[in-house]
């Protein structure tokens, strides 16, 4: 591979002629990283001048043009030297001192960064860039703050968090009022959703756009489309009680803006700039990418919704001349040899240089987006010590950012002390702070069966596995044989975009009950020549009974939106590009099942009304029989029965039932004396 020889090769000559005498055998980042680390804050501002990262370069020109057309024609034109000709302005760089490349650019006009490593030439996007021409082919010298700059939205100020602290910047009694606001990771209620699915949901024709989503947010839907006229985005969330909505990639991913097929975006090209496929006349500048995705983040904010944005630092869509980062500073962003992304790119978070890319990455997207949390793709492979800086690094920004990701890699990797659940409290310092939390599929499979190993069966369809559901309703408390000292940061789901929607999996688990099969199978649950009446209702008590599970144990529940109403994607386990027809979302269900959703919305408003649910305090959970729990919390009892039969209940001093079957929290003194098959009761002091 070109990274593992040329690249390489390209590096060491450097290091052969640097003024100290270096060993062949000392690792190519930990020499840059100790010789040439850059603490300065100051790359990707745009002051009239322009700065990069580039220790290995021998050479590097700023290439300036006043539109993007000539800084597209010198991308895709073949380089072999830099003294061919170009379409726009050639300016020698200055060199400082560690590896820093200074450059003037006039504000508004486009540049690229040509770059000679040791003999190798490129014209890279600067990777620093706050804002860049559609693909990412060249980098927009401007102020995006500037109110000048057109990327301002009406009413844009400073950072925000719906989800509470309302002073982020403690400027008025800051002590008292990072407190008086500050939120667990419990109290949030997480809601996965891909641009492209929920704008076509909305508007069937577009192909995804940010400038969508805003106008659903705000009740600008077609009339006649299933999901109820009259009824805004923003509203519904609401009402179902969600307070996060976590953003498949919305960074720019490597897909053309011409190529119209369908993508979930985790194929990182430009880590700093918004992905020019969801943007309305993205031809036209890059401020129009940068103004209407901080409109769309401005609409969620405005419905009362926070916003995490979905992460994957961990690698990029190519290396070589398929990568920013291996143009900018061959080989020094990847982890040679490694390959625990699964796609033979595998980044490098213990360079300290990329370490420190991402933080101000990050920081980017708080204070210039308001980005209020960040999902970490393969978390895995960064190590415990890099999310703890970034976790501190964030945390000085907004007290209540959430931060979790991925506990895994995607294979055999090369780092050390990656993030585990094992390990996921040494990511923060104490304690007593949110830290950095992490999906739990531990109680994932032990609700509804791993979507691996020959599709495995959970307890909701009759394989019990009531050791692991009992310490993942305690929040997986390490008092409870669990891997956190705060429960907290166990994110507790069943459904996310990865692999089979929950529906899904359940109807094909039926099926597959009927056969020996090995393998998936029909997933169209509603189909009465696959399933009888009783079967579908079943299924139905199966879905409400694992959402149960996941609202009313203690730790921060997640759902992928549209699971509430029985979402499908045809059987179809790794849609990631399966398009429109598969990962579409059929709003028709949200009414033609509008009892799941009830379930849904009555177990989130009992969990948001009970600090017993959220506060991990006097919890306790056990055994009845297989397949029975009785789980207490505070002064709440709670029966989870995943069995075919009604089993009976010890209710002794309960003397209040709470209904969230309706989809309402009311109390009453009919106390049931047998909990139903496959279902739960709540019952209250």
């Amino acid at each position: 591979m070109f990274i593992e020889t040329c690249s390489i090769l390209n590096i060491m000559e450097y290091i052969s002629h640097a003024e100290e005498e270096k060993t062949a055998s000392e690792d190519i980042a930990a020499v840059f990283d100790r010789d040439y680390y850059y603490r300065g804050a100051d790359l990707g501002w745009y002051d009239g001048t322009v700065r990069v990262w580039a220790p290995a370069a021998s050479g590097m020109n700023l290439l300036i043009y006043d539109d993007m057309l000539g800084a597209e024609s010198d991308f895709y034109a073949p380089v072999k030297s830099m003294d061919g000709p170009v379409h726009g302005n050639r300016v020698p760089m200055v060199r400082r001192e560690q590896g820093i490349w200074l450059g003037k650019v006039p504000e508004g006009s486009y540049y690229m960064y040509e770059i000679d490593n040791s003999g190798v030439v490129y014209r890279v996007c600067d990777i620093y860039a706050a804002a860049a021409s559609p693909d990412s082919v060249a980098a927009l010298a401007a102020d995006i703050n500037s109110p000048d700059s057109g990327a301002v939205p009406a009413g844009w100020g400073s950072y925000t968090n719906p989800f509470g602290n309302a002073d982020p910047k403690g400027i008025a009694h800051p002590e008292r009022m990072r407190e008086r606001n500050r939120k667990r990771y419990t109290e949030a209620v997480i809601f996965e959703m891909h641009i492209r699915d929920w704008s076509r949901a909305f508007f069937p024709g577009s192909t995804g756009k940010f400038a969508d989503i805003t106008a659903a947010l705000g009740g600008c839907i077609p009339p006649g489309n299933g999901f109820g006229d009259g009824t805004s985005f923003g509203a519904y969330l609401k009402d179902l009680g969600v307070t996060h909505v976590q953003l498949l990639p919305v960074f720019d991913y490597a897909q053309k803006n011409s190529d119209p097929s369908y993508n979930w975006g985790y194929n990182p090209y430009h880590y700093n700039v918004p992905e020019g496929r969801y943007v309305n006349g993205h031809e036209k500048g890059a401020e129009n990418a940068v103004f209407q995705m901080r409109e769309m983040v401005q609409a969620f904010h405005n419905a009362g919704i926070a916003v995490i944005m979905d992460v994957v630092y961990n690698h990029t869509s190519g290396t070589g001349a398929e990568s920013l980062y291996d143009m900018t500073v061959p080989g020094y962003y990847y982890r040679p040899g490694s390959n625990g992304s699964g796609t033979g790119n595998e980044t490098a978070s213990n360079a300290q240089m990329f370490r420190k890319y991402m933080i101000d990455s990050l920081v980017h997207w708080m204070r210039d987006y308001h980005i209020n949390g960040f999902r970490f793709d393969l978390m895995g492979l960064h190590e415990t010590d890099t999310m703890k800086d970034i976790y501190n690094a964030l945390k000085k920004i907004d007290p209540n950012v959430m931060v979790y990701g991925e506990p895994w890699t995607g294979g055999p990797a090369a780092v050390i002390h990656g993030v585990t659940k094992e390990v996921i409290d040494d990511c923060t310092d104490n304690l007593a702070e949110n830290g950095v939390a992490c999906f739990n599929d531990d109680f994932r499979n032990a609700v509804k069966g791993s979507d691996f190993g020959c599709f495995g069966l959970g307890s909701v369809q009759g394989a019990y596995g009531d050791d692991a559901l009992i310490t993942g309703l305690c929040g997986s408390h390490r008092s409870a044989g669990g891997f956190t000292g705060v429960i907290g940061r166990s994110v507790n789901y069943v459904e996310c975009h990865d692999n089979y929607t929950l529906a899904d999996k359940l109807s094909i688990s039926l099926i597959r009950s009927r056969s020996s099969v090995c393998g998936s199978g029909q997933s169209d649950w509603q189909n009465p020549e696959l399933f009888s009446p009783d079967e579908q209702r079943m299924l139905k008590a199966e879905n409400t009974l694992a959402a149960a599970f996941v609202f009313l144990a203690q730790g921060t529940p997640f759902i992928n939106g549209g699971q509430e109403f029985l979402r499908t994607k045809k059987g179809d386990e790794n849609s990631y590009m399966s398009g429109d027809d598969i990962n579409g979302i059929d709003l028709s269900f949200v009414k033609k099942y509008g009892d799941v959703r009830a379930v849904y919305k009555g177990l989130i408003a009992l969990r948001q009304s009970a600090p017993a649910f959220t506060a991990g305090k006097d919890v306790q959970a056990v055994r009845v029989a297989d397949g029975v729990i009785r789980y207490t919390a505070d002064n709440y009892l709670v029966y989870f029965n995943a069995t075919a039969d009604s089993v009976p209940a010890d209710t002794g001093g309960y003397a209040m039932h709470v209904s969230v079957e309706t989809g309402t929290v009311l109390e009453s003194t009919d106390i049931p004396a047998s909990v139903p098959a496959k279902g739960f009761i709540v019952l209250r002091r």
